[in-house]
């Protein structure tokens, strides 16, 4: 295979975007006697991705795991585990888990989510006022939910934005100095 080829291939295995043909090729490729000495160091790359696809867990791991969580498997006549059923201490009852009761908690869960959305989005009753800040010098007022503008003139507004960028700015190199420990 060509390298530009190869090196194609390896961008859109990056990407995540090769078929299993396409990477199926490339496994080959590092594999193979004759790759490209700037490629070289993708060979323990692909030699360990083909390593890790042949580790197998060991047959028992399902049993372990649910003896782990207190679930023993019930075995047929072949060793096979037919069904799973809950370990029960001597002298209680087994516990019967039901998928019916975990769908009932779900739907639940969305009905209280709706009736709080629908409370918490219905416009209320009472007309909250304008939202104003800096004791009504804001540029805008919030009526109703709409945006309205609180200066006709421009040059005022403009005066009004000036004045608070000032005010932020001078905040800001106040914090700076602090920071730097450069006070005047």
């Amino acid at each position: 295979m060509e390298k530009m080829t190869v090196i194609d291939l390896l961008d859109k295995y990056w990407q995540a975007e090769t078929t299993l043909e396409e990477e199926k090729a490339l496994a080959d490729y590092f594999h193979g006697p004759s790759i490209d000495p700037e490629l070289e160091s993708y060979r323990e790359l692909f030699a360990y991705f083909e390593a890790e696809a042949r580790v197998m867990p060991n047959p028992d791991l399902g049993d372990r795991i649910l003896e782990r969580l207190g679930i023993a498997p019930e075995q047929q006549a072949g060793g096979q585990a037919s069904s799973v059923r809950p370990a029960a201490a001597p002298g209680q009852s087994a516990l019967v888990i039901r998928p019916f009761g975990a769908g009932l908690f779900a739907a639940a869960a969305v009905i209280a989510a709706l009736v709080a959305g629908l409370f918490l989005l219905a416009p209320s009753a009472q007309q909250s006022p304008p939202a104003t800040t800096d004791a009504g010098n804001a540029l805008a007022t919030i009526r109703h939910g709409t945006i309205q503008d609180t200066y006709d003139d421009p040059e005022q507004a403009l005066a009004v934005v000036r004045h608070a960028l000032l005010v932020a700015s001078t905040h800001l190199n106040e914090g700076r100095q602090e920071l730097t420990g450069d006070h005047k």
